[in-house]
């Protein structure tokens, strides 16, 4: 089996993954080309260290959740916006800045602990032969569309970030790897419509008696 032939492992299909969801964000920057937009978000996710898919998991989400929650706050400065959407955009940012947070704190712990557990003493063991040196297999990375390069106008790249906004705000409502809950708080634009409400409702009660 050529390197091209092999069959991905788990850590390509997440790479590749994480890899769809963010790289709209990264084409304006990349000047249009998808493989610099790409080794940035490599750049990204091995500063992390992840040694397990969980952990890559646990960093997607962290890299995804900080990029768009930036993106979001890049919305809310669009002129003409009316208040309502400038609330909106700039409360998704702080949700999904927290959900960062809170997957980063995840990760932090899990990296802990499997580091105090390499540090716990162990038994000598009669040393393998070490097998022979094989050739560095770069990770299989989902092709890329062909209308994405150069070429690629703005309109097409604000598109797919609508599209992976959308995808990442669904994905940060729902629980982490391991049991952890990421919680999110409720949308703030319709707790102070709730709360504007409830307010006037009661200014226009007449007084009993």
């Amino acid at each position: 089996m050529t390197q091209t032939d092999r069959v991905p492992s788990s850590q390509d299909c997440l790479f590749s993954t994480i890899c769809g969801f963010l790289l709209p964000f990264f084409l304006a920057g990349a000047g249009g080309d998808p493989a610099i937009a790409r080794a940035a978000i490599r750049d990204l996710i091995d500063a992390y260290n992840a040694s397990t898919p969980t952990e890559l998991d646990l960093v997607g989400r962290i890299i995804s959740f900080s990029i768009v929650a930036m993106d979001n706050l890049r919305l809310s400065m669009t002129q003409g916006l009316s208040d309502t959407k400038v609330l909106k955009y700039r409360s998704n940012a702080v949700t999904l800045s927290r959900a960062a947070e809170q997957a980063r704190k995840i990760l932090s712990t899990l990296q802990d602990k499997q580091e105090n557990t390499r540090k716990i003493p162990r038994p000598s063991i009669a040393a393998v032969p070490a097998p022979p040196p094989q050739p560095p297999l770069e990770p299989a990375i989902a092709p890329t569309p062909k209308s994405i390069g150069a070429g690629m106008i703005d309109g097409d790249i604000e598109a797919m970030k609508r599209d992976a906004r959308t995808l990442i705000a669904a994905f940060s409502k729902h629980g982490a790897p391991g049991g952890s809950v990421i919680r999110m708080n409720p949308d703030p634009v319709t707790s102070v419509t709730s709360a504007v409400r409830a307010a006037m409702a009661t200014v226009r009660r007449p007084a009993a008696g």
